[in-house]
């Protein structure tokens, strides 16, 4: 990935080993690889791409406006001794060329695990020029400084959310504070933005960082499932998390999350499987909405 290219569809084949010992994705009951990790590396090909083979200038922000991970075949996911391959098929389309510049990037995938295909990836991603970055920015904050207002009628849990009710096994790694529960089944929790937090990682950006709205909607939709659904936590993997962002989280400000369960059904292989749409508000602006679905494991 070290040449120029014209502003077409290009492909692109990604390999990297999925990681054994990482203190987020390897944290908790360990039986499934995170879906974090494909995430992360279409997050990190289609940056690293746009700039070397469709010279987008470094000084433009750019924005992931939505991304979606699915899996398709559970059996692959499954953690086994030893380390395991992933493989992603990345094709990326430019869109909005503007002087043979792209301003945005269509990202489509095929995930494989050691060779066997088992889920997709999309995102699509918007390269802004830094005066309408930093317009949106001042906007943005604005609103997030006004009032969230949460559910009338919510009683507010005894404790913040135990490590293993979130599917993870260090504290530390928590993001939710104590839940806000309605009578209609919804959770409102706050979300930690504290840049101590290891969760953060080397992030260097001067907003919350995408690993952190993932995390907390994955902990929340586990929540709702484990402990409102009768779902074991512990057996959990989410099938599917697909996310639409309409801004950026500031870091110095409360953010806040909203998860709603959906109609019980099941997978075409008889599982369980709850729908849950999360919503992350600050002030009084949505940042993202997500739909994720929590799959039961025998």
């Amino acid at each position: 990935m070290l040449g120029t290219t014209g502003p077409t569809e290009q492909q692109f084949a990604v390999s990297a080993l999925l990681p054994e010992r990482h203190p987020l994705f390897n944290d908790g009951p360990n039986l499934f690889h995170d879906l974090h990790s494909p995430a992360e590396v279409l997050r990190r090909t289609a940056l690293f791409v746009s700039h070397r083979y469709f010279r987008v200038p470094q000084e433009r922000p750019a924005v992931f406006a939505a991304t979606e991970v699915m899996v398709t075949g559970l059996d692959p996911w499954r953690r086994t001794p030893g380390p395991a391959h992933l493989t992603m098929d990345i094709t990326l389309s430019p869109v909005d060329v503007v002087s043979g510049v792209p301003r945005g990037l269509e990202c489509e995938s095929a995930l494989y695990v050691e060779g066997v295909r088992c889920g997709t990836a999309t995102a699509r991603l918007v390269f802004l020029m830094p005066r309408v970055y930093q317009n949106h920015r001042e906007r943005g904050r604005v609103l997030s400084r006004g009032r969230f207002t949460g559910p009338e009628d919510g009683e507010l849990w005894a404790n913040e959310p135990a490590a293993k009710a979130v599917g993870r096994a260090d504290q530390a790694n928590v993001l939710l504070g104590r839940p806000v529960q309605s009578r209609q089944g919804e959770l409102v929790v706050e979300v930690s933005v504290d840049p101590r937090n290891q969760v953060y990682g080397e992030a260097t950006t001067d907003h919350v960082p995408a690993m952190v709205l993932i995390e907390s909607t994955r902990q929340a939709a586990l929540l709702l499932a484990g402990e409102l659904h009768g779902f074991t936590v512990n057996s959990c993997v989410l099938s599917r998390w697909s996310a639409r962002f309409q801004g950026f989280a500031e870091p110095d400000l409360p953010l806040h999350c909203r998860a709603v369960a959906g109609t019980l059904g099941r997978s075409a292989d008889g599982r369980p499987a709850l729908p849950v749409t999360l919503t992350l508000h600050q002030g009084a602006r949505q940042i993202a909405a997500v739909d994720t679905v929590v799959l039961q494991d025998y």
